[in-house]
């Protein structure tokens, strides 16, 4: 039996697809183009956000309100009829300046007791509760007065309120009525454009 081979190909003439050397580079392959451009800053708005009220300066604005309602307001007009009134007795109401004492010692009206509640110190220990009215009193004769608490109608004056809507929450005024307000009496506010001169107007009525 006869065998026929074929003659064997030239070695040179076969394609292999691996033929590429590695160090040669492969085909490009297509990219995709990446923006290099800086990242967008987000802006960050604030908005205006207001913070509720303390507890402590929401107590203390309740409490301004309760007392200034318990305060009635009078006139000099008024005052000078109440103190031209001669019915035996002793008055029911009291005179409380609350200047500091060189403006009293100058002038006041006639019988008004000088409380000290200008001095910073006086005030804390008014509030504080370790000090009373009658503590404050710049006379002796004012500090027994006040003891003894015989009185119901108090009228308060100092040189600069017009309106009791003007005695803000750290005004000494503030503290002074809180005490009587706290202490059940009657105060009363005296204002008017011509309050604060008062004491120094009427000869009559003052010392």
């Amino acid at each position: 039996m006869s065998v026929c081979l074929e003659s064997s190909r030239p070695r040179d003439g076969l394609k292999l697809p691996l033929n590429r050397s590695i160090s040669e580079p492969g085909p490009q392959t297509p990219t995709t183009h990446l923006s290099l451009s800086p990242p967008k800053r987000f802006k960050l708005e604030t908005a205006s956000v207001s913070l509720p009220t303390s507890p402590c300066a929401e107590s203390a604005n309740l409490q301004r309100t309760w007392v200034l309602n318990n305060v009635k307001t009078m006139d000099d007009d008024a005052l000078k009829a109440k103190m031209e009134d001669r019915r035996p007795g002793p008055k029911s109401y009291i005179l409380l300046d609350c200047r500091p004492f060189m403006s009293y010692n100058m002038n006041h009206i006639s019988g008004a007791i000088n409380v000290n509640c200008s001095d910073r110190f006086n005030r804390r220990r008014l509030q504080q509760g370790k000090a009373t009215l009658a503590d404050l009193a710049t006379t002796r004769e004012g500090k027994e007065v006040l003891k003894k608490r015989s009185f119901r109608e108090v009228i308060i004056y100092d040189d600069s309120t017009s309106d009791k809507e003007r005695i803000t929450i750290g005004h000494p005024l503030l503290l002074v009525l809180t005490s009587l307000v706290d202490d059940h009496k009657e105060p009363s506010l005296l204002i008017g454009e011509s309050a604060f001169t008062f004491c120094l107007r009427p000869p009559d009525l003052s010392p």
